[in-house]
């Protein structure tokens, strides 16, 4: 478990959790080590283990820092109700406002949400599991076409996420928010019967 002395929000903290960040998104959290983490904080190496209890625990905490709240707003929208489509679109325009907010964090929870760092609690709702279950209310009501559920939900996720890996890959120009549209015009005509 992670251990803190100073309150989550402390200057000091996210420094800590920023220069982490960064430099997990570019080098890799095994090839970031906590003098690296320091030094692009500008904080003593020590200082890192009063807020954290390792490396570790760092990359997770800021995983589940991102992710959760990401999780948490995913089950709101598809608990909306009205079609699926526009429940979809609703998605797609939360996901994009937040990556642009911080393309950095994104990347982050995208890269690495199969490390040991993002285990998520038992049941916890991802953007699989969520749309995976708009797919198959989607099919049986017949507003989606008869399909494999599971390959539409890839489908449709990397729809999704492909825009935004373009962008980080400086193939693609952003911010994505106002692209949102056209992502989904795609998305309906590979899901409508």
């Amino acid at each position: 478990m992670i251990t803190r002395n100073e309150k989550p929000g402390s200057k000091t903290r996210d420094r800590i959790a920023d220069a982490s960040l960064r430099l997990f998104v570019s080098q890799g959290i095994a090839e970031t080590t906590t003098r690296d983490i320091a030094k692009e904080a500008g904080i003593a190496e020590g200082t890192i283990y009063r807020h954290f209890e390792s490396k570790e625990a760092l990359a997770a905490e800021i995983f589940m820092e991102t992710f959760m709240p990401l999780s948490r707003a995913l089950v709101l929208l598809e608990g909306d109700s009205g079609p699926i489509l526009d429940r979809i679109e609703r998605t797609v325009e939360h996901f994009y406002r937040l990556f642009d907010e911080n393309p950095t964090r994104w990347v982050y929870v995208m890269t690495y949400q199969t490390g040991r760092q993002s285990k998520l609690p038992p049941n916890t709702p991802t953007p699989y599991t969520l749309m995976l279950k708009m797919m198959k209310e989607g099919t049986a009501s017949g507003e989606l076409a008869e399909a494999d559920p599971d390959l539409h939900t890839q489908i449709v996720l990397g729809m999704i996420t492909q825009p935004a890996m373009g962008i980080v890959y400086d193939e693609l120009d952003g911010p994505l928010a106002p692209r949102a549209g056209e992502v989904m015009q795609a998305i309906r005509k590979a899901l409508l019967p």
